[in-house]
């Protein structure tokens, strides 16, 4: 069986007996998760995570540790680029969010009825990057950002590794 791709265009969709229907906005319940599943899926990582990271790399800071700090920093920007194959069930939470059944109550979220869902998806043979890339357009700037990072790595990792060479020469005068 060849698999299908969704036409990101596409104002609907049919799936194990359903139409499913793209729609372009959120009750406050599902706001509520979206806010949740695009930080996972964006930074590859959870708020607490990324809170986490973010205070640590503070204390360094102020701490007059720099480069430590950079370099937390420098890998939570890295953490978008990377694992983006490991993101697959937050992208499919996302597009459940704004992809529906004609008879679904918009002011509720249940995952477990989500991942229904995503089982007629699959059942229909929907190919999983056609979610992806609906997923990635639905958290503003990913695409952008992601670019960004991609064709900056070698410069980023430069810029580290002076700031490196710099701090051990101090540290050793």
């Amino acid at each position: 069986m060849e698999l299908k791709q969704i036409d990101l265009n596409a104002t609907q969709f049919h799936a194990n007996g359903k139409t499913y229907v793209v729609k372009d906005s959120l009750s406050v319940e599902r706001y509520r998760w979206f806010e949740k599943y695009q930080i996972d899926f964006g930074l590859g990582r959870s708020f607490k995570s990324v809170a986490d990271t973010l205070k640590k790399s503070r204390e360094l800071f102020n701490k007059g540790k720099t480069v430590e700090a950079l370099y937390l920093n420098y890998n939570l920007e890295m953490a978008i680029s990377q694992g983006l194959e490991k993101r697959t069930n937050d992208a499919m939470m996302l597009c459940a969010l704004f992809i529906v059944t004609e008879d679904e109550d918009l002011t509720k979220w249940d995952e477990q009825e989500q991942m229904k869902k995503i089982d007629d998806w699959n059942s229909e043979g929907y190919e999983v990057n056609s979610f992806f890339r609906l997923a990635a357009n639905l958290v503003p700037g990913f695409i952008e950002n992601l670019e960004e990072i991609l064709s900056d790595t070698s410069e980023l990792a430069k810029a580290i590794e002076g700031l490196k060479q710099l701090s051990g020469t101090t540290q050793q005068s």
